[in-house]
C-alpha cells in the first residue's frame, strides 16, 4: 500500500519548483511576500512546500559550511531562517483561527531563540517582548471568546495567571490596551513589535507555511487570510500558503457582498480577484501532470512498493539526475533498466501493461493515482488470500478504470450484467461471448452488434474495448467478485466526486427555488477556467443520481434549464447520454422541456434525443411543441 500524505521523496519533478520558490525567499529585496500555491485536491501542493523547507534547509547548511571558513572577526552571510508550519484544518475548531495562527508564529520564535541562546544579542530583552506579545493574545483569545462587551473584564485573565510571562507593569499595560475599543492599537503594535524583533534576533527571514486551507470552512478561510493580512506589510516575513484556488474563490464571495445591482455582467462586482491579487503577491499554479509525467509517477511508485529494500531508492536518484539535464522526456521502464543495470525490475514490468489505460482514464491527479494503485493491491491481495491464482494485474486494472469513472461506471454494470447472462443462458463460463468481435469492431471504430451498439460507441470506449489487454476468452467471475461491492452498491470503489464539485451542486441544487438563469458566479461554476471536463462528469452524475430518483425533480431540470448556454453538456452526448442513464423517460414532466428545447437540435443529439421522445409522456411533448 501506500501512504496518502505529503513526501520529501520528490517523484513529481516538483524539486525545481521548490528551488526557484525557495530562491525568491531568499532575495532580500522580496521580502516580505506571500505566495499562493494553487492546485486540485491532491495535486502536491503539501508535497511541494515540503520540498521547499527541504531546499532552504540545503542553503542554511551550505552557508553554514562557508562561514566556518571566513576567519573570526570578518563579516559572515546571515543564514538564519526560521520555517513554520500551520495545518489550519487540524486548528479548525479552535475559538480563533487568526489569534491561534498568531500564537504559532509567537511560539516558534521563542522556541528557536531558546534553542540558540548563545548566538542571539539582548536574548532577554527579546523573551519580554516576545512573551508580552503572547499574553496580549492570550487575553485577546478570551475576549473574543465571549460576545458580550460587559463581561469581558470579568474574563480577561489576572496577572497571577501571567506572572510567569510578564512582569507587573507590563501586564497593566497590556489591560489597558486590550479592551473592547482597544485590540485594533495592539494589533497594530503587535506588527511593530514583530518587525522589530525579527530584526534584532537578525533573522534573515521567518517562513510561515499555511496548509489545508481549503479543507475548511469558509469562516475559518477568511479568518486564516486576515491573519496573513497583518503580516504583509512585516518586513523578513513570507506566507507560503497552499489551497484550492476554486475554494478560496467561493469563501471570499461568500463572506463579502458583491455589486449584482447592474445588468451588466460586465460591471457586477466579485470580490475574489481583488482580494486575492492584493493578499497573494506571486500566485504558483501547479500544473496537471502530462501523460508521460503520470507514466514516470506510476513507476516510482511500483519501484517503492515492489523492488527490494536496498534497491527502492536508486530509481527515484537516477530520475532526479535526468530530471535536472532533461525536463520533458518520459523516464520509462527502458530508461530505469538501463540506469540501474544491478536492479531486477521483473516484479515491475508485469504492472507496465496497465500505464495506458491509468493514464488515459484517470485524472492526472497523484493522489487519484496513488488511490487507484492502493485498491488495485488491496484486490490483488485479497485475491490471493481467496485463492484466485489467475488473477492478471493488467486485466483488473482494465475493468478499474471503468468502474472508477463517474461518466464511465454504467458501462462497469454492463459488463457485469454481460457476463452474468451469459454465464447463466449460454453456460460461457464467465466470460463475454462476444467481447472478441466486439473488440476487433471497436478497432475498426466500427460497432455492429446489437447490445453494445447504443452505449460502447464513444471514442473513448473503442479505445477501452480495442486496448490491451484483450477480454476474450477470459473468465470474469472472480474479477467481478473481487469489486462486489462496487456492483452491490452502484458506486465507485473510491467516491470520485471531489469536494469541491459536491459544494457547489448542492450550493446551486439548494438555492434554486425560483431562479430561471445563472447569475455570473453561477455560471462560472460550468466555465471551462473554473471546471474541468471531470468536474462537469462528476455534477452531471450528481444530477443523475437526483433523477434516477425522480425523474420530475424539479431542482434539477431548473439547474439544467438555467444553463441556457450549455456550459455543463459542452456539446458531449456521452455526458447527456450519463444524465438520462437509467431515468423513467416516461415519468419526465414538462419542467424539462426548456432544457430539451435548448439541446433537440443540436447535431450531436439530434438522433440520440428523438429516440428518447419516444418515451416521453403526453404532457412533456405538449410543452415541447409550444412556442
Amino acid at each position: 500500500m501506500w501512504k496518502d500524505t505529503e513526501s520529501y521523496i520528490d517523484m513529481l519533478g516538483y524539486q525545481v519548483h521548490a528551488d526557484l520558490l525557495a530562491k525568491i525567499i531568499l532575495q532580500k529585496d522580496m521580502l516580505p511576500t506571500s505566495i499562493g500555491i494553487f492546485g486540485d485536491w491532491g495535486s502536491g501542493k503539501s508535497s511541494l512546500m515540503l520540498l521547499m523547507q527541504e531546499s532552504l534547509n540545503s542553503w542554511i547548511s551550505k552557508i553554514a559550511a562557508e562561514n566556518a571558513k571566513i576567519p573570526d572577526g570578518q563579516p559572515k552571510i546571515n543564514n538564519k531562517v526560521l520555517q513554520i508550519e500551520f495545518n489550519s484544518w487540524q486548528f479548525e475548531n479552535y475559538e480563533n483561527t487568526k489569534l491561534t495562527l498568531i500564537e504559532q508564529i509567537l511560539t516558534s520564535v521563542v522556541n528557536d531563540i531558546s534553542k540558540r541562546k548563545d548566538f542571539f544579542d539582548k536574548v532577554d530583552d527579546l523573551f519580554r517582548r516576545l512573551n508580552y506579545l503572547k499574553a496580549g493574545v492570550i487575553c485577546l483569545k478570551k475576549i473574543y471568546s465571549k460576545i458580550v462587551p460587559s463581561s469581558i473584564s470579568s474574563i480577561l485573565p489576572t496577572w497571577d495567571e501571567l506572572k510567569g510571562l510578564v512582569k507587573k507593569e507590563d501586564y497593566d499595560r497590556l489591560i489597558s490596551e486590550i479592551s473592547p475599543y482597544n485590540t485594533s492599537r495592539f494589533i497594530s503594535q503587535f506588527r511593530k513589535s514583530l518587525e522589530e524583533i525579527i530584526k534584532d534576533a537578525n533573522y534573515k527571514c521567518v517562513v510561515v507555511y499555511i496548509d489545508d486551507l481549503d479543507r475548511c470552512s469558509p469562516d475559518r478561510i477568511i479568518e486564516c487570510l486576515e491573519a496573513v493580512k497583518l503580516f504583509l506589510n512585516v518586513n523578513g516575513t513570507a506566507f507560503v500558503i497552499g489551497a484550492d484556488e476554486r475554494i478560496l474563490e467561493y469563501a471570499i464571495n461568500k463572506h463579502y457582498p458583491k455589486n449584482n445591482a447592474s445588468n451588466d455582467d460586465r460591471n457586477r462586482y466579485s470580490p475574489f480577484s481583488d482580494y486575492l491579487e492584493k493578499l497573494i503577491q506571486i500566485p504558483f499554479k501547479l500544473p496537471k501532470l502530462s501523460f508521460s509525467e503520470q507514466e514516470t509517477y506510476i513507476l516510482l511508485l511500483l519501484c517503492r512498493k515492489y523492488l527490494p529494500e536496498g534497491q527502492k531508492d536508486e530509481p527515484i536518484n537516477k530520475f532526479l539526475k535526468f530530471r535536472e539535464t532533461d525536463k520533458h522526456s518520459k523516464y520509462a521502464i527502458c530508461n530505469m533498466k538501463h540506469d540501474c543495470d544491478k536492479v531486477n525490475f521483473t516484479s515491475v514490468e508485469r504492472l507496465v501493461p496497465i500505464l495506458p489505460l491509468m493514464e488515459h482514464f484517470l485524472n492526472g491527479n497523484p493522489r487519484q493515482l496513488k488511490r487507484f494503485l492502493n485498491t488495485l493491491d488491496l484486490r490483488l491481495q485479497l485475491a490471493d488470500v481467496a485463492g484466485f491464482h489467475d488473477i492478471r494485474p493488467e486485466i483488473m486494472v482494465k475493468l478499474m478504470v471503468l468502474e472508477y469513472s463517474p461518466l464511465y461506471r454504467d458501462r462497469f454494470e454492463d459488463l457485469y450484467n454481460f457476463e452474468v447472462s451469459d454465464d447463466t443462458l449460454k453456460k460461457s463460463h464467465g466470460c463475454i461471448i462476444d467481447i472478441d468481435t466486439v473488440e476487433k469492431e471497436a478497432k475498426d471504430k466500427d460497432i455492429k452488434s446489437e447490445r453494445w451498439k447504443e452505449n460502447w460507441t464513444s471514442p473513448i470506449l473503442m479505445n477501452w474495448l480495442s486496448s490491451e489487454p484483450s477480454l476474450s476468452k477470459v473468465d470474469l467471475k472472480d474479477y467481478f467478485w473481487l469489486s462486489r461491492e462496487s456492483i452491490k452498491n452502484s458506486v465507485p470503489v473510491e467516491s470520485m466526486i471531489s469536494a469541491k464539485v459536491h459544494r457547489d451542486f448542492f450550493r446551486l441544487y439548494k438555492h434554486f427555488p425560483t431562479i430561471t438563469t445563472l447569475k455570473p458566479e453561477e455560471k462560472r461554476i460550468f466555465s471551462v477556467e473554473y471546471s474541468s471536463e471531470t468536474d462537469c462528469d462528476m455534477f452531471t452524475y450528481l444530477l443523475n443520481n437526483k433523477l434516477r430518483k425522480n425523474a420530475s425533480d424539479v431542482q434539477s431540470w431548473r439547474i439544467l434549464c438555467a444553463d441556457s448556454e450549455g456550459l455543463l453538456i459542452r456539446n458531449s452526448l456521452e455526458r447527456l447520454k450519463i444524465l438520462f442513464n437509467q431515468v423513467r423517460i416516461e415519468e419526465i414532466q414538462p419542467a424539462a422541456s426548456s432544457f430539451i428545447k435548448s439541446i433537440k437540435n443540436l447535431e450531436p443529439f439530434k438522433d440520440y434525443l428523438t429516440e428518447l421522445s419516444s418515451h416521453f409522456n403526453d404532457r412533456l411533448k405538449n410543452a415541447l411543441n409550444q412556442h
